[in-house]
C-alpha cells in the first residue's frame, strides 16, 4: 500500500491529478482503514474539483483518527466548498479543541465567515496575528473578512500587508488583482491575474488538467500547438467570447475547450474558431502551449475600460428566434421579459448575487408586462413565490435555444449568473440587480458596465437591501416599456 501511496503522491507533484487519483483510489483499497491514505485521497479530490468524494474520504480519516487537527481542518475546509456550513463550523471548533494553533484559529476564521458571524471571525484573525504578526494566511483572512463588508480600503491593506510578507504567494497576488480590476485598473488586475492558476481560493479550477503545460504569453506561435483551455463558468465563457476574433492564425489550429452547452452557439457564431468539447480527461501532451480562456484579456492587451468594446457580438440563430416570437405572441401592447433570481446554488457567492422572488415585488405593479422565467431546472414550487404571473419554460440547458429565446424577449432580468453576459453579448436591454460584495467585473460604482453596453447594473447600497434595488428596476422598466417598440 505504501509504494501506491508514494505512487499517488508522486503523480500529484508532477501536475498528473486524474493518474494520481487513480493510484489513491487503489491505495484506499488496498487499505481502506489506513487515515494518511484517506487525506491524500481526499486532497486529491480536493484539488480537482471533486468536493463530495473529499468529504467522504476526510469524514473516514476522522473516524479513524478523530484527535486530528489537520484533518479536522481540511474537513471544515471542503465542508465550506460544499456548501455545508454549520459543518464547516463545528469541523473547525474540534480542530480548535484540539489544537489551539494560529493554524486552528484561522481555519475557525474562516468557517465563522462562512457561517456570517462577521465579529467572531475578526476575533479570530486578529488573534492569529497576535500570535504571529507575519502570518500571512491570517492576512489573506482579514483581507477575505473585509471584502465581505465592502470595505475595499481595509482589503486592499491586508493584502498589501501580506504582499511585504509574501511577494510571490499566489492568494495575495490574485486577491490584489481582483481588487484592481474591481476598481477600474486593469493594467495592473490583469498583470497579476495569472496568479489564479497557483491559488487554491476559490476551489478547483479547470485547467489543472494542463498542468505541465506552458502558459502561452501572446506571442507568435510558430507551429506549437494551443488550447485555449476551458475555465470558470459558463457566463466567463461567453464574456471572454469576445476576443475569439483575434485568435491567431496558425497551422494546428487553435483549439478552444468549449462545454457542451455552450458549442452550437459558438460554432455558428465563429466559424473561423476551431471549438472542442471541453472534458478533463485530454492528455497534457496534446498540446504546446494553453491558456485559460479567462486570461484573454491578458494577451490582448486590456489595461483600460476604453480598451473593452461592450458592443454585442453573439446571434442567436434566425430560425429559433422566429419560433420563440410565434410561440410568445400576444399583442403589441404586451412587453416580454425574462428573469433569473438565483445562480449554482453550490457557487459559494450565490448567498449575495441571489435575490428570492418575493424581493421582486415592485415589478407586480407594472402593466403590459408578461414575466417568464429563464431559470434553469425551476418547477411550480421555485416559482410560487413569484409576487406576478410567471411564465416557465422548459430549457434543456443549450445556450443557443436560450440566445433565441432571449431575443425574441423584449428584456432581460437576472442576477450576476451566465444569463446576464448573454443577454449582454447579444446585446438585449437587460438589469443586473447586484449585491453590495459585487464580483469584480461589475466594479464598485455606477450603472454602467465597459463589459455591455446594453446591461445596466443596479446596486445595493447596503448589504442585503433588494428593496431600493427593485424599486429602481421597476421604475426603469417602466420607462422602458413606455417607448414605442423597435423593429426587430
Amino acid at each position: 500500500m505504501e509504494s501506491v501511496l508514494e505512487l499517488a503522491l508522486a503523480l500529484w507533484r508532477q501536475g498528473e491529478r486524474f493518474a494520481a487519483l487513480g493510484a489513491a483510489r487503489q491505495a484506499v483499497a488496498i487499505a481502506p482503514g489506513h487515515a494518511r491514505t484517506q487525506v491524500v485521497f481526499a486532497a486529491i479530490q480536493r484539488q480537482i474539483g471533486y468536493v463530495d468524494g473529499a468529504v467522504a474520504a476526510l469524514e473516514r480519516a476522522h473516524e479513524l483518527d478523530p484527535d486530528d487537527a489537520e484533518t479536522l481542518r481540511m474537513l471544515s475546509d471542503v465542508y465550506r466548498r460544499a456548501r455545508r456550513l454549520p459543518e464547516a463550523l463545528r469541523a473547525a471548533e474540534l480542530a480548535f479543541e484540539r489544537d489551539p494553533s494560529v493554524a486552528s484559529e484561522i481555519s475557525l476564521g474562516h468557517a465563522l465567515l462562512a457561517n456570517e458571524a462577521l465579529p467572531e471571525s475578526e476575533a479570530m484573525f486578529d488573534r492569529a496575528l497576535a500570535a504571529d504578526e507575519r502570518d500571512v494566511r491570517a492576512w489573506v483572512g482579514r483581507a477575505r473578512l473585509a471584502l465581505v463588508r465592502a470595505d475595499w480600503n481595509a482589503a486592499r491593506a491586508a493584502l498589501e500587508r501580506a504582499r511585504e510578507l509574501a511577494p510571490g504567494d499566489p492568494d495575495v497576488r490574485y486577491g490584489l488583482a481582483l481588487l484592481h480590476l474591481r476598481s477600474g485598473r486593469f493594467a495592473e488586475g490583469y498583470a497579476e491575474y495569472s496568479a489564479i492558476m497557483d491559488t487554491d481560493s476559490d476551489g478547483a479550477r479547470y485547467y489543472y488538467h494542463r498542468e505541465g503545460v506552458a502558459r502561452w504569453n501572446g506571442e507568435p506561435l510558430g507551429d506549437r500547438r494551443l488550447v485555449i483551455s476551458s475555465d470558470q463558468g459558463l457566463g466567463d465563457h461567453i464574456m471572454m467570447a469576445r476576443f475569439f476574433d483575434a485568435l491567431p492564425e496558425s497551422k494546428p489550429a487553435v483549439i478552444v475547450e468549449t462545454p457542451p452547452a455552450l458549442l452550437t452557439l459558438f460554432r455558428r457564431n465563429f466559424p473561423n474558431v476551431r471549438f472542442a468539447r471541453f472534458t478533463h480527461w485530454q492528455s497534457p501532451a496534446s498540446w504546446d502551449v494553453h491558456l485559460p480562456i479567462t486570461q484573454l484579456p491578458c494577451v490582448n492587451g486590456i489595461t483600460a475600460a476604453s480598451d473593452i468594446s461592450g458592443r454585442a457580438y453573439l446571434r442567436a440563430d434566425p430560425e429559433r428566434v422566429r419560433a420563440w416570437r410565434h410561440r410568445l405572441a400576444g399583442g403589441d401592447n404586451v412587453r416580454n421579459v425574462g428573469i433569473v433570481w438565483h445562480g449554482n446554488r453550490q457557487n459559494t457567492r450565490d448567498r449575495w448575487r441571489s435575490a428570492p422572488l418575493h424581493h421582486w415585488e415592485p415589478l407586480a405593479r407594472l402593466s403590459g408586462v408578461r414575466f417568464h422565467s429563464l431559470q434553469l431546472g425551476a418547477d411550480d414550487a421555485d416559482l410560487r413565490p413569484a409576487p406576478f404571473p410567471l411564465v416557465p419554460h422548459a430549457l434543456l440547458g443549450d445556450f443557443d435555444d436560450t440566445a433565441a429565446l432571449m431575443t425574441a424577449l423584449d428584456a432581460v432580468i437576472s442576477v450576476d449568473t451566465s444569463t446576464i453576459h448573454l443577454a449582454g453579448a447579444l446585446g438585449r436591454p437587460a438589469w443586473l440587480p447586484n449585491p453590495l460584495v459585487s464580483d469584480f467585473r461589475w466594479g464598485i460604482y455606477g450603472v454602467e458596465t465597459p463589459w455591455y453596453e446594453s446591461v445596466r447594473v443596479i446596486r445595493q447600497a447596503v448589504a442585503d437591501e433588494w428593496a431600493p434595488v427593485f424599486a429602481t428596476i421597476a421604475e426603469e422598466l417602466a420607462a422602458f416599456i413606455s417607448q414605442e417598440r423597435p423593429d426587430r
